[in-house]
């Protein structure tokens, strides 16, 4: 908590203070600064709690053994200060800011925002060192070989009926997560029934759009409130040529055999959404193979523990944004589509709405958003 300023502002601060001790009692006059009265007993400012942060933050850690990290500590403050939130003393004192166009700011109290405690987390965190596995990003010429790999598996005569399922749905999740650039966890989203109805969408190029497939995802977007349909065009094929079209078209043929509707459009045989770590079985061994074969030196850098270093989450994404810019995609085109501080015009409205009306009032913006996809 002291050593929360670096020490060249404590030592000079330690300077001062002796300075105005000195020229004040050198005069005979008392010293000008608050008097240190004897702590209250108890715990009034949050020692407890950083004493547990700190306790914490030498057990074996995700990223490292030596410790936790400091994202991985402050949680407990968190929990200390929802206990007071919920306490008749937090509950009886509400402090708040109201602007004049209604907005209520509340003014948080309770020890976890005692100036000790603001201190102590801010020299915690300076001081400790961050450890961050990123996921690299899985390139377009990488994930055109993977489902290249996948293609010629789904199509042997050997390949089981379940094999070949998951590859289908697999290989679906990946083009729409890679083609719009989504989070791992949002290319789940995508909806059977409104795929199913809207595969003709787009299918035909009519010399006023690129032949594309729409996409509708139900759920939470950033910058979004509320359950929404988000609707979106993918290219039928990247400039990577990767094939979105066809891959999604796989996964409609399943869906309309197994008649599903009311589910993700990525699921098991009972209609459950696939996870992550189902996709990943897929693609790493892949992954494996493209490192060590001679054919495809360069792609992948040999050595690399592939199944810590790509992952759903963040690959497909950081993989798309940065093919998109060595293509001559402006940063705008992928700010629109990324959705970083502002909504999209087509930003949908209640999932019951019809999809085709969705899709006619992003006519205007379609061609940005192809103009991602396609370069991909």
């Amino acid at each position: 908590m002291f050593w929360s300023r670096e020490s060249s502002t404590v030592l000079g601060t330690t300077s001062r203070l002796n300075g105005i001790i000195k020229g004040s009692t050198s005069k005979g006059r008392p010293v000008p600064l608050e008097p240190f009265p004897p702590w209250p007993l108890g715990d009034s400012a949050g020692m407890g709690i950083a004493l547990l942060m700190l306790e914490k933050s030498i057990e074996p850690g995700r990223n490292s053994a030596d410790y936790k990290q400091f994202d991985s500590c402050r949680p407990l403050r968190s929990a200390a200060s929802n206990v007071f939130a919920a306490s008749s003393l937090g509950a009886s004192k509400p402090l708040v800011l109201k602007s004049t166009k209604g907005e209520v700011l509340h003014l948080f109290q309770g020890a976890m925002q005692s100036v000790l405690m603001e201190r102590f987390a801010l020299g915690m965190k300076i001081r400790m060192p961050v450890l961050s596995n990123r996921n690299k990003p899985l390139m377009g010429a990488v994930v055109k070989v993977v489902l290249e790999f996948m293609d010629r598996e789904w199509s042997h005569p050997d390949t089981g009926v379940e094999r070949k399922r998951l590859l289908a749905m697999c290989g679906g999740y990946i083009v729409t997560t890679y083609g719009y650039s989504l989070r791992g966890n949002e290319g789940f989203w995508v909806d059977a029934s409104r795929l199913r109805g809207n595969m003709h969408l787009g299918a035909v190029d009519n010399t006023r759009e690129t032949p594309h497939v729409c996409v509708a995802l139900l759920g939470r977007f950033k910058g979004e409130d509320g359950d929404r349909m988000h609707v979106f065009p993918l290219a039928n094929v990247t400039s990577s040529g990767i094939q979105i079209r066809i891959w999604l078209e796989r996964v409609v043929q399943l869906l309309d055999e197994e008649a599903k509707e009311s589910c993700p459009a990525f699921c098991d045989m009972e209609g459950y959404q696939l996870r992550e770590t189902e996709v990943e079985e897929v693609f790493h061994p892949i992954l494996e193979l493209i490192q060590d074969d001679e054919n495809y030196a360069g792609l992948l850098t040999r050595g690399l523990d592939v199944r810590e270093n790509y992952r759903c989450a963040r690959s497909f994404r950081r993989g798309a944004e940065n093919t998109a810019l060595i293509n001559g995609v402006d940063k705008e085109a992928i700010k629109f589509v990324h959705r970083w501080g502002r909504y999209e015009t087509n930003r949908g409205a209640q999932p019951g709405f019809n999809m085709i009306e969705h899709y006619a009032e992003g006519e205007a913006t379609r061609p940005l958003q192809l103009k991602f996809s396609e370069n991909v």
